[in-house]
């Protein structure tokens, strides 16, 4: 398991993957503002898919994993364009295995991994993924275009 002196367990901890497509840990940062506590606070995620870090802002813990906004389901994992390169997060993300470069290859510029893994993919106009339980490609101008569809 990954050990860091940024660790406290509250603000700063690391929680299991519930998704298989990520590598087995995920962390998970919250910083408290406004007088909040920290379990009252929305939390930033940060995991590894391959060797790309990612990571998704979700609602605090007693919401759950959705925003009230989006009930349909937690939000999708985003690819880190430039990973840090010290602090807590950068020493999660070469102990998990992500990389420090992105290759960038434009005909497959994935951004993103949607709720079962799928690449996201932008083609410099639109977002695309082919959804896995039914294998549609699915299109979309915005991301939030695309999750509807996805979810439809």
């Amino acid at each position: 398991m990954f050990e860091h002196a940024s660790l406290d367990g509250e603000r700063c901890r690391v929680v299991n993957a519930a998704q298989a497509f990520l590598k087995p840990e995920v962390l998970e940062l919250r910083e408290p503002k406004n007088s909040l506590t920290a379990a009252q606070s929305c939390r930033t995620q940060y995991a590894v898919v391959e060797d790309v870090l990612v990571e998704r802002y979700l609602p605090p813990e007693t919401q759950g994993d959705s925003w009230n906004h989006d009930g349909s389901a937690a939000p999708w994992w985003m690819v880190v364009g430039h990973p840090p390169h010290g602090g807590v997060v950068a020493d999660f993300n070469k102990y998990i295995g992500g990389s420090y470069k992105r290759e960038l290859k434009p005909d497959n510029n994935i951004v993103a991994f949607a709720e079962s893994g799928e690449a996201i993919v932008y083609d410099g106009s639109e977002y695309a993924l082919t959804r896995g339980s039914d294998s549609t490609e699915i299109r979309g101008k915005k991301i939030s275009e695309l999750r509807q569809r996805y979810y439809a």
